[in-house]
Order: C-alpha cells, then sequence, then structure tokens
C-alpha cells in the first residue's frame, strides 16, 4: 500500500484537468471576442511565443456557451497562465476541480 502526503499530493495536482472559470466583460459573442483581443494583446507585450495549439484556444473560445457571463476554460493547474492572463487584465476569474 502507498501512502501519499501532502507533498506528494501538491505535486500530483497537474494530473488532473480542473476548469477555470472568467466571467466576461460583456455578455455574448462580443465579450468571447474582447477576452481573446485582450489575451492576444497579453501575449505580445509579454513577448512570450503563441502557444502551439492557440487556433484551437481561440475556436473553443468562440464556440464556448457563456453561462450568464461566464466561461469554462480546461487548465492544469492553479496557477495556469491563463489565470495569470485573466487576472492581469482586470477579470472576475476563480479555479475549480471537476467533479
Amino acid at each position: 500500500m502507498i501512502i501519499l502526503d501532502k507533498a506528494d499530493i501538491e505535486e500530483c495536482e497537474t494530473v488532473f484537468h480542473k476548469k477555470l472559470k472568467v466571467k466576461l466583460k460583456e455578455k455574448g459573442i462580443d465579450g468571447r471576442i474582447s477576452f481573446l483581443q485582450d489575451y492576444l494583446d497579453y501575449i505580445i507585450r509579454k513577448k512570450t511565443t503563441l502557444p502551439p495549439d492557440f487556433p484551437t484556444f481561440c475556436r473553443e473560445i468562440a464556440g464556448l456557451d457563456d453561462r450568464s457571463g461566464w466561461i469554462h476554460i480546461t487548465v492544469w493547474n492553479q496557477d495556469s497562465e491563463l489565470k495569470q492572463f485573466a487576472e492581469s487584465k482586470g477579470y472576475e476569474c476563480r479555479v475549480e476541480h471537476y467533479d
């Protein structure tokens, strides 16, 4: 039997995906477009390269339901770059575990 302590569990945190809930500044397609514009601006100003899955990410954001102005994005850890981006651009957000 393997017994894990808290440090082991925290290291394994990224194994299970989570959902980043972001409240859009505007509801609907305009809010999703603004979100993508803000994300592209964030990436360019940080002088980082576009993620290899950027086109897929854009399609995902454009097609998401906005649940009363909130969108849910899959992330792999609590300190996701997407969470850092959302907080830096003034979006209300939180990370939750999938059930």
